[in-house]
């Protein structure tokens, strides 16, 4: 970005000149990054794109899968819970909503989990975060970990995750199929939850770490973390296993479809919700069937 792109971002939001500066990449960013994020809305980093947006092809990603398969097996332990985490703080956002909850932050001991997520946090934005489809945000911590890397002093629950899940030897969270069910914690009093759909990075998401290019950054691994709705209430808290229930067969895990929107994989879902063995939530849903009426990338 040029510094006459940046002071036309600038102009179109209204903001001051000093609300936003280049790195050394010539990346917008608010001053400080995450912890100036927290006090600035981030009006001056727009405009700010959405990872996989409806109606353009294939959503934006390309297409063509290359058959990546699960590597999970019904009963396999996925990982270990090493973080649940609510909303800690909210902060001034220049979305819809005015206000966002992405910052979370660590609970100790055992915490409630019930059909709307963790008892304790919520969001702002009702109409694009929250409900009972996206009652969790689940990531893998080895992914926290590697953006911690980029973003100095992030700690467990900033990027809005709900559960931090550290990966078995096979695979992460990110490597089980949209479908799937899953049981967290200990057996009569963890929850049942199930696999709804991936993360789609957006312009809140950005803004709330303070940076113009988060979208695009934190969607090239394709590992952004799933929602999950929680089908049985109970308690979770650090060091809890994760274990795969049942998987739907369809082989599209959420890391797959993030990366791909192969239309074959659309209609594999599609099929595997005729047939019985998968429910797609909305949010989702609506991408598979306009994934499924296009070509392969």
């Amino acid at each position: 970005m040029s510094p006459t792109d940046l002071d036309a971002l600038r102009l179109a939001a209204g903001a001051d000149r000093s609300a936003v500066s280049l790195d050394a990449d010539g990346v917008a960013v608010t001053p400080g990054t995450l912890e100036a994020a927290m006090a600035d809305d981030g009006a001056a980093l727009e405009p700010l794109p959405l990872a996989r947006l409806l109606g353009a092809p294939h959503a934006c990603a390309d297409g063509r899968h290359r058959d990546e398969p699960s590597p999970f097996h019904d009963g396999d332990l996925v990982g270990t819970v090493s973080a649940v985490c609510a909303v800690a703080v909210t902060r001034p956002d220049a979305g819809a909503a005015g206000e966002s909850s992405i910052s979370k932050a660590s609970l100790d001991g055992e915490v409630e989990v019930h059909r709307l997520g963790v008892v304790g946090d919520h969001q702002s934005d009702a109409a694009h975060h929250g409900g009972p489809d996206k009652a969790l945000y689940v990531m893998d911590a080895v992914e926290q970990q590697h953006w911690a890397g980029l973003l100095p002093g992030l700690t467990p629950g900033r990027l809005g995750e709900n559960l931090l899940i550290a990966p078995g030897e096979s695979g992460g969270i990110d490597d089980v199929e949209i479908g799937a069910i899953l049981t967290i914690g200990a057996p009569g009093t963890g929850i049942r939850a199930r696999v709804t759909g991936v993360r789609n990075p957006c312009p809140t998401f950005a803004r709330g770490v303070g940076r113009s290019d988060w979208v695009e950054t934190f969607s090239e691994r394709a590992r952004v973390g799933v929602y999950l709705s929680v089908l049985r209430n109970g308690t979770v808290q650090a060091g809890d296993e994760v274990r795969l229930m049942v998987s739907p067969g369809h082989r599209v895990t959420c890391t797959r479809w993030f990366a791909h929107h192969d239309p074959r994989d659309a209609q594999a879902m599609l099929n595997s919700e005729i047939f019985g063995n998968c429910v797609l939530a909305g949010f989702t849903r609506k991408y598979v069937l306009a994934a499924s009426h296009e070509q392969v990338g």
